[in-house]
């Protein structure tokens, strides 16, 4: 299974199950986490707080209005490495 997503857009959080502090609204992809088995995950950052989560994919979904991937053509490795 491929992600849907890429490093650089913009998209929608769902709400966050019960017992979660997990914020809705706008967020941005960061990174496209490697899965073997699994739920597709994403690392994330709201607009509405500084730190950064990881998410599931069906937490995900396109916001109208919002950006396209800010970053074309990089690898994962040299954004993992550019990140650090």
């Amino acid at each position: 299974m491929s992600h849907h997503y890429e490093v650089g857009q913009m998209l929608d959080l769902s709400s966050a199950p019960m017992h979660s502090n997990r914020p809705k609204g706008p967020c941005k992809v960061l990174a496209c986490l490697p899965h073997d088995n699994g739920p597709v995950l994403y690392r994330v950052q709201c607009t509405s707080e500084r730190n950064e989560r990881v998410v599931e994919e069906m937490d995900l979904s396109p916001g109208a209005g919002y950006s396209a991937p800010a970053v074309e053509n990089a690898s994962l490795v040299s954004i993992a490495i550019n990140r650090r």
